[in-house]
C-alpha cells in the first residue's frame, strides 16, 4: 500500500479525533459554567443565611429560615454549610428549639449529616 491509499484514512481518523476533542471541551466548558453557577447560588444563600441580601438589607427571620432549609439543595457543600450551621445553633443555644430559625437551623444539620 502506498501513501495515497492510506491518506484517506488518515485524514478521517485525524477528522474524528479533532471532533471528539471539541465535544469534550464543549462538555467541559459546560460543566464548569454548571458548577460556577451552583456556587453562585449557594453563596446568594448563605448571605439570606446571614440574615441579610448582598445590598445589606435586613431580612425577617422567615426569609433567614428559609435560606437555611435551602441548604439542604446544595450537598456538596456540606463541609462548608456545617461549620457555619453549627455556629448559628451554638448563637442560637437560648432560643426555643422550636423557634423558626433554630428548628430549620436543626433540620438542615440533620439533612446535611446524612
Amino acid at each position: 500500500m502506498t501513501t495515497k491509499d492510506w491518506l484517506p484514512y488518515v485524514t478521517a481518523l485525524a477528522t474524528a479525533l479533532g471532533f471528539m476533542f471539541s465535544v469534550y471541551q464543549y462538555a467541559d466548558t459546560q460543566r464548569l459554567e454548571e458548577r460556577n453557577n451552583r456556587f453562585d447560588q449557594y453563596h446568594r444563600v448563605f448571605e439570606w443565611v446571614a440574615g441579610r441580601t448582598a445590598t445589606g438589607q435586613e431580612l425577617v427571620n422567615t426569609q433567614q429560615a428559609a435560606a437555611v432549609y435551602q441548604l439542604t439543595r446544595f450537598p456538596e457543600y456540606k463541609d462548608l454549610s456545617l461549620p457555619i450551621i453549627d455556629y448559628y445553633l451554638e448563637v442560637t443555644t437560648d432560643d426555643p428549639d422550636d423557634s423558626l430559625f433554630r428548628a430549620a437551623l436543626v433540620y438542615t444539620r440533620g439533612e446535611l449529616s446524612d
